[in-house]
């Protein structure tokens, strides 16, 4: 009976190809080469699994001919979280656009690369261009992803994470240097440093532009540039091997510059608004209403105008340590059988 439940156990832990949400950001960062692009970024490998949710935001001017606008992550089988100021200039339909997934190559085609259209943008009711307040947005696709290790929806945190105290900290995407330096369209990825919103704030740094449901990620010589806007800023759990997305890129003052990070919307301020504008059951409250942190007195600065999914799974880790006791039990009553 024991052999019998821990079978059914592992049938129920083993992710289930072909559908998204079972899993989310386990996959990991995967082998890398050395790169110019993302500012200080390095290329992601193709194959390797990693950046599984991240996805290119693109538009047809001239089809067949696709031009990448900005990123995003899957959320769900049928929803992606980007940036809301990727789409306030829009001049063509939303027919016109389409959303790739599971390519570390914006040439990448065959059967690990998904391309949908979008049926319906959800623009954050508060969002207010120029000033990038409320800066997220929701594309429901026009027919559900096909999840497996190419592509794999993001985890985002819940009000129970405790987003301050995570570390090892990424962020990816396919924008590049105001001069170009590479002719190759690889997907980058950089490690970063979680700026602290008091510091980034400051009359030194970011000079009261900064809100709560801001997240400050980067340093000089490190960040996002123009293009990557809408897609991931993430950090790894504690005590797992997965990463919450805590972040959707939105804007910045130049690229990677000393005390200058980019800024990203924070996914766990919106957690109840993807939750809600995706039709299901939102969390418990995260903060209240907007409210900006402590203001500095400074001229305007110019600023570059260039996600709710199912619980993460019950990390390895813990199910490991489970499997190891229940040996210890098995082998004892086997032992007092005798």
């Amino acid at each position: 009976m024991i052999l019998l439940c821990i079978l059914i156990l592992l049938a129920l832990c083993r992710p289930a190809q072909g559908t998204c949400g079972q899993t989310c950001g386990l996959r990991p960062m995967g082998t890398t080469v050395g790169s110019t692009r993302v500012v200080g970024g390095t290329d992601v490998m193709p194959g390797t699994g990693a950046w599984a949710g991240i996805a290119s935001v693109r538009c047809y001017w001239n089809p067949p001919v696709s031009v990448h606008v900005c990123g995003g992550t899957l959320v769900g089988a049928q929803w992606l979280l980007t940036a809301a100021h990727c789409f306030v200039n829009r001049t063509n339909p939303l027919s016109e656009w389409a959303i790739v997934l599971g390519a570390t190559s914006l040439g990448q085609s065959g059967p690990d690369v998904e391309v949908r259209r979008i049926k319906r943008l959800v623009i954050h009711e508060k969002y207010t261009p120029q000033l990038e307040y409320n800066d997220v947005a929701l594309l429901e696709l026009d027919r559900p992803v096909r999840c497996r290790s190419s592509i794999q929806t993001a985890c985002l945190p819940g009000p129970s994470v405790k987003v301050s105290d995570l570390k090892n900290c990424y962020i990816a995407g396919w924008g590049d240097r105001i001069v170009k330096s590479s002719g190759r369209d690889v997907l980058q990825q950089a490690k970063v440093q979680v700026v602290d919103k008091q510091l980034c704030n400051s009359s030194d740094w970011l000079q009261g532009y900064i809100y709560d449901f801001h997240v400050c990620a980067g340093q000089g010589g490190v960040g996002t540039c123009q293009g990557d806007s809408g897609g991931p800023l993430v950090c790894q759990d504690r005590h797992a091997g997965f990463f919450w997305q805590i972040g959707v890129t939105s804007w910045g003052v130049g690229c990677a510059r000393p005390k200058r990070p980019a800024v990203s919307s924070s996914t766990q301020y919106y957690y109840n608004w993807i939750w809600s504008t995706m039709g299901r059951k939102p969390a418990p409250a995260v903060a209240p209403a907007p409210a900006p942190l402590p203001t500095y007195t400074a001229a305007p600065l110019q600023t570059v105008t260039p996600k709710p999914t199912q619980p993460c799974p019950f990390p390895r880790e813990k199910l490991q340590q489970f499997f190891d006791l229940l040996k210890d039990i098995l082998r004892y009553l086997k032992e007092k059988m005798l």
